[in-house]
């Protein structure tokens, strides 16, 4: 196992850093602050980063994507929003969750055929009320369900298999993934994490089918080849580490996001990191709906 090194790209204390985006049209990061439903937009070549003046955001902010139209679809509170091109304002587009009062939305991503798939989880991440989604812009479909913390997703790079966290039990599940009607099949165990290193959090993959790790209360990145063996690992001064994503030119850099909330003694918790991993990672695709 190798070791690799993290660098502060961006100092700031984000209660609840996540859900990392890279726009390669702008060449900047969207990432967020859940608790606080903010929209960053983070410029690594200037060391810039701006809060998006967004109206109608109320309640917990779990996850967002970019669209290919050039605005947001996010999970906010009980609802998916969408902002488009140049408003102000988003706009309530479907329900999600309505009944479960306990849950809050968590983390989402775009699968490769543009669809958003997005997880809640309870509120205190005691009881398995949470559920995975799928939104193709026209409904929310459940997909599958029991999840005390849903968490990160990544797809392979062949598109054939769909990774899912299910937190709070420390397991990354395995399903076989139809592109073409987005149906999930064959769930199994991936990995298990026993603690000792904290929970698996967010996920991605990168171009040799490399599954990157963010270890909660754990203080690293990990990253794990395709058979299941960890090959290196990142320690980060921040325990609390919530998602990785590549991008920068070539998708050469991980850019990784954490979280201050509930942390002591560690004042960069909370911060974006940057790491420069062995392979390039693959584009996280816009939402089509």
């Amino acid at each position: 196992m190798k070791e690799l090194a993290a660098r502060v790209a961006l100092k700031i204390p984000a209660a609840l850093g996540e859900t990392p985006v890279w726009s390669a049209a702008e060449e900047r990061l969207y990432w967020i602050d859940c608790p606080a439903s903010e929209v960053h937009r983070f410029d690594p070549k200037g060391g810039k980063d701006e809060v998006l003046a967004i109206e109608g955001l109320e309640g917990y902010l779990g996850s967002f994507a970019l669209a290919a139209d050039g605005g947001l679809l996010l999970a906010c509170g009980k609802r998916l929003l969408r902002l488009r091109a140049g408003a102000k304002r988003a706009e309530a587009v479907a329900g999600a969750d309505a009944d479960q009062p306990e849950n809050d939305p968590n983390d989402g991503k775009v699968d490769p055929q543009g669809r958003y798939w997005f997880g809640t989880m309870h509120r205190d991440a005691a009881e398995p009320t949470g559920s995975l989604f799928r939104y193709d812009g026209k409904a929310v479909e459940k997909i599958d369900s029991g999840f005390a913390c849903s968490n990160g997703m990544a797809w392979s790079p062949d598109g054939r298999t769909m990774y899912f966290v299910d937190m709070m039990p420390g397991d990354i599940l395995a399903y076989d993934f139809d592109g073409g009607s987005g149906r999930l099949s064959n769930r199994r165990m991936h990995l298990h994490f026993d603690g000792s290193e904290g929970l698996p959090d967010g996920i991605c993959t990168d171009a040799q089918g490399g599954l990157w790790v963010a270890h909660w209360d754990g203080g690293c990145l990990t990253r794990y080849d395709a058979e299941g063996q960890r090959t290196h690992k990142v320690a980060l001064p921040a325990p609390r580490v919530t998602c990785p994503i590549f991008g920068g030119a070539d998708l050469n850099t991980l850019f990784v996001t954490t979280s201050a909330r509930g942390v002591e003694n560690a004042p960069l918790s909370g911060s974006l990191f940057a790491v420069d991993p062995p392979v390039p990672g693959l584009p996280v695709p816009a939402f089509l709906g």
